[in-house]
């Protein structure tokens, strides 16, 4: 197969994923949701290994690597700002229940904040130690 349409493929099984996903919402059936979800990776996954060409080398995987750096980092940012002014929104005496209630969701966003970085940090010793460094 060639790879594009292998992305061809990807794309429209994606599409069919929305698609599945707001049907199964509609009817209330959660199940067939997580179902189509399972297949739609497991279609996608056997259908890359049919792919005559070349799909990722050295230099894509370096670019993906900076990239998943760069968005972790930029997502551990706002995500720290945004726990941290919704804490504070929450956190006044005269704030009416509802505004208080975002202050308990930024302290949950602000403690997934903080698991992100640990595991980051963890993985990193991991690697670090399987690499030899």
């Amino acid at each position: 197969m060639k790879k594009a349409v292998f992305y061809f493929l990807t794309f429209a099984i994606i599409l069919l994923e929305f698609v599945l996903f707001g049907w199964a919402v509609m009817i209330r059936a959660p199940l067939l949701s997580v179902a189509s979800l399972v297949l739609g990776i497991a279609v996608i996954y056997i259908a890359r290994m049919y792919v005559d060409e070349v799909i990722e080398d050295e230099r894509t995987q370096k670019i993906q690597e900076r990239t998943a750096m760069t968005t972790l980092q930029v997502t551990w940012v706002a995500l720290l700002v945004f726990s941290v002014w919704m804490i504070i929104e929450g956190a006044g005496i005269r704030a009416p229940p509802e505004i208080r209630r975002l202050g308990i969701f930024g302290f949950g966003l602000l403690l997934t904040d903080i698991a992100m970085v640990v595991v980051f940090v963890l993985l990193s010793f991991y690697y670090r130690k399987q690499y030899g460094e």
